[in-house]
């Protein structure tokens, strides 16, 4: 079974996240959310770029609670510290241990 690069970005967030909000970070990474996900996309610098900047996009929101799902302060550090990881993985500068959040 295949699945789309915008279907696997939603499996690897893990928290609740509009196809909007996500198809926005693929495309100004230049993925096209509708193809194939591949091993190659997986590990490609644009698709682990999308995947720290949607873990980021998380954190900039309020605390919420949707469904049976919480993000509070501790769960947006730890937020943080996958996309640094992502981020530091292909080059790119990350966040500092503490984003100012809205």
């Amino acid at each position: 079974m295949n699945k789309t690069i915008l279907e696997a970005i939603a499996d690897d967030v893990h928290y609740p996240v509009s196809s909007g909000n996500l198809e926005n970070r693929l495309i100004a990474r230049g993925l096209d959310s509708d193809i194939d996900f591949t091993r190659e996309i997986a590990n490609s610098k644009e698709y682990k770029g999308a995947l720290a900047d949607c873990l980021i996009s998380l954190i900039s929101a309020p605390n919420f609670t949707e469904g049976d799902v919480t993000i509070s302060l501790s769960d947006k550090d730890k937020i943080i510290e996958m996309a640094n990881r992502l981020y530091e993985s292909i080059g790119e500068e990350g966040y500092g241990p503490s984003v100012e959040i809205m």
